[in-house]
C-alpha cells in the first residue's frame, strides 16, 4: 500500500422492484490507495448501501482514480 490518496469507483448492479438495474458510483471519500480489489469492493458496497439504500448484487468493475488537487 502506498501513501497516494484516491477516490474509489465502480459499476454495479442492484435489484429494484424485481428488476436488475445498473449504476456507477464514485466515492466522495478520499481513501488510501489499496491494491486489493476485494478490499475496495467491500468498502464500496458498504458505502453504497449507507448512501443509497441499495444492496450491491454484482460489480461490473471496481477501480480508483487519483484525488485531483485544485
Amino acid at each position: 500500500m502506498n501513501d497516494e490518496k484516491v477516490h474509489f469507483k465502480c459499476g454495479y448492479t442492484y435489484m429494484k422492484k424485481g428488476k436488475e438495474k445498473s449504476a456507477t458510483y464514485i466515492s466522495p471519500k478520499v481513501s488510501q490507495n489499496f491494491t486489493n480489489p476485494n478490499v475496495i469492493a467491500s468498502k464500496l458496497a458498504n458505502e453504497i448501501f449507507v448512501n443509497t439504500g441499495r444492496t450491491v448484487k454484482t460489480f461490473m468493475f471496481v477501480g480508483k482514480e487519483p484525488v485531483k488537487n485544485d
